[in-house]
């Protein structure tokens, strides 16, 4: 998100804090480790033997403070698994319209970022414990659904643009978007899913290939 302009005048009174509350960034920091350290929890130990009480010590945090906002382990479980799917598509989104240049450059920029988001231990741990769960939380499955609708409509979107401009031509840019994930990430998830040792280099190496079959397959016709 972009910083506001900071102006010639003088600054507002800052917004009084109850005692003993901590400032709202402490707090949005604290909630991120909670999700960071359940999500370890689940992926190492998986839903029935994660421990909230393990959870809350390693996070810093008292289990009181879990309780107050995730009643059970399990709306603790989906909210973490929001929060992770969150995160990973706004990478994506700001790759996407961050970048500037032709298709080839702003392909490659959204490409790196989905297939490196893939390549995490968390990402592929969380895939894998969606994988396990989704019988006993289906809401899963729908986190999971719905973010990678978006990350495909976003695409989508872009390479419409791209089509109205004259610089792609593709009939069903919705298809395409689906098929530039799969070229992007397939390979890469699968191996991470393998348990194989996924460099970075490995992921300019599939990437770069993706974007030159692509645009090869959807190049305007002279």
């Amino acid at each position: 998100m972009t910083s506001p302009d900071v102006a010639n005048t003088a600054l507002p009174r800052a917004r009084a804090v109850s005692p003993g509350r901590p400032p709202n960034s402490e707090l949005a920091a604290r909630q991120q480790r909670v999700f960071a350290v359940a999500s370890a929890e689940f992926v190492r130990y998986g839903y029935a033997e994660a421990n909230l009480s393990r959870i809350a010590a390693d996070a810093g945090v008292s289990k009181k403070t879990i309780y107050a906002r995730y009643p059970t382990k399990a709306d603790l479980l989906v909210a973490a698994v929001s929060d992770l799917a969150s995160r990973y598509y706004e990478g994506v989104d700001a790759a996407l319209h961050s970048s500037e240049g032709d298709p080839e450059h702003v392909l490659t920029t959204f490409g790196l970022q989905a297939a490196r988001n893939w390549a995490t231990p968390e990402a592929v741990g969380i895939y894998r414990l969606i994988v396990s769960e989704v019988a006993r939380f289906p809401e899963l499955a729908a986190i999971y659904r719905d973010t990678m609708d978006r990350f495909r409509t976003t695409l989508a979107e872009y390479l419409h643009e791209q089509c109205t401009a004259g610089t792609l031509d593709i009939a069903d840019p919705d298809a395409a978007s689906h098929q530039f994930g799969m070229l992007v990430y397939g390979e890469i998830r699968e191996k991470a899913l393998l348990g194989e040792t996924v460099t970075d280099d490995d992921i300019h190496a599939v990437v770069l290939s993706a974007v030159s079959v692509f645009l090869t397959g959807y190049a305007t016709k002279t």
